[in-house]
């Protein structure tokens, strides 16, 4: 992990991610069709990790109106993203089994800076200053039912819970007529009106997973946005594990709070650094594998054409980082990690390059123990393109899988 990072916890606000169940009564108002084939989500209830992968994968947030029990929480025409102040000792209570104050808190975030959040337009939101009248009485009940969920030990806040400081970043564009355009004609050449992360000002992003197999999975989708260049490597700032937190909150100085924090983020930058050398002799090493299976079959009828790669599982591998630093390697924009097979013939059939790929798939595996499997595209060269196929292969973390979360 780079040391020059922005871990100063108590001056960053979080933007949290909660399980959506879509047949209960605090879903979003505006629910896609359907969400890109690389995303495998059970069609009534997204989780809070799936929904944070995908905010990643595609670098975008969603802007809503906080629906809540049927109401919105966020009132006017204009819909927003919503954040709180971060506060590290909430995770480790949140994870000791403590209520978090109106369920705002989760295992799954995404942190900014307080500096640039403020810069960058998101703002402080204060409920009594800008409910309707028609709302006091709703927010009146609700400060009730905190009250007395405190009393009861419903509520378990340690001393560093005190009132959550609301922040809001505004959807700046026309919501409703967004919507209405991706109603009428689909999400081609359309957006969810959002967030867009992957903006330069919003540079220093944190992201909070429960434990180290979401993290794992959350750097997978940061390394294809710094491999794709939609970000520099200085976009993200860390991945902090809840699970390698303190054991407990209490009698922690702020001092140690930031220690323990530190401790617990994931060294997940560390494949990006290869040397020159290294990355050369490992693509001089793929490109004699191609050639060699390429030259030691002799070419059939063609019955079909398109392109073909290879397809890695893998993206933090020695090897995948080498093919990624010389090019040899291009992800496409659904996050595969595909390596061109400039060796072979591109007027070969198909079929017989794909079996030439998983041969040569085989090899790699026996030398440097990484999975991979031929990927094509029919009569396209693009494989960004329809209709795709691959060789059998889970995939690993390029799906972003619906599980349910435990927070």
């Amino acid at each position: 992990m780079s040391k020059k990072i922005d871990l100063m916890f108590c001056s960053r606000l979080a933007h949290f991610f909660r399980d959506v169940d879509l047949k209960g009564r605090s879903c979003p108002e505006f629910i896609p069709e359907a969400f890109p084939p690389n995303c495998l989500n059970d069609d009534d209830q997204w989780s809070a990790g799936f929904l944070l992968r995908y905010a990643l994968r595609f670098h975008h947030v969603w802007a809503t109106y906080g629906v809540q029990e049927g109401k919105r929480t966020i009132l006017g025409p204009k819909a927003a993203v919503s954040f709180t102040d971060f506060k590290p000792a909430e995770l480790i209570d949140l994870r000791e089994g403590a209520r978090p104050q109106d369920g705002v808190v989760t295992q799954y975030a995404l942190t900014f800076p307080l500096r640039t959040a403020m810069k960058c337009g998101i703002q402080r939101f204060e409920p009594c200053e800008q409910a309707d009248p028609e709302d006091m009485d709703t927010l009146c009940a609700r400060l009730m039912e905190l009250r007395e969920m405190a009393k009861s030990g419903g509520l378990r806040p340690s001393r560093y819970m005190s009132k959550c400081s609301d922040w809001r970043w505004t959807y700046p564009g026309n919501y409703q007529r967004c919507i209405e355009k991706i109603e009428a004609n689909g999400f081609e050449g359309n957006t969810t009106p959002g967030l867009k992360l992957q903006v330069k000002k919003w540079s220093g992003i944190g992201v909070v997973v429960p434990d180290m197999k979401t993290a794992r999975e959350v750097r997978y989708d940061i390394l294809t946005l710094i491999d794709r260049k939609i970000v520099s490597c200085q976009h993200f700032s860390h991945i902090l594990v809840c699970d390698k937190l303190a054991a407990n909150a209490e009698g922690i100085s702020k001092d140690k709070i930031e220690e323990t924090v530190l401790a617990s983020c994931m060294d997940w930058d560390a494949p990006l650094w290869m040397s020159s050398l290294e990355a050369h002799v490992s693509t001089l090493d793929f490109s004699s594998c191609v050639l060699i299976h390429g030259s030691s079959r002799l070419k059939g009828p063609v019955h079909e054409r398109g392109g073909c790669w290879l397809w890695f599982e893998d993206n933090t591998h020695r090897y995948v980082r080498a093919l990624v630093t010389t090019g040899r390697i291009k992800v496409n924009k659904m996050g595969r990690y595909l390596a061109s097979l400039d060796e072979l013939d591109p007027g070969r059939d198909l079929r017989e390059r794909e079996e030439i790929a998983l041969e040569i798939a085989k090899e790699l595996e026996q030398k440097h123990g990484i999975k991979s499997t031929y990927f094509s595209v029919l009569n396209s060269q693009c494989p960004d393109d329809d209709p795709a196929y691959c060789g059998g292969l889970d995939g690993g973390y390029y799906y972003i899988r619906g599980e349910a979360s435990d927070a």
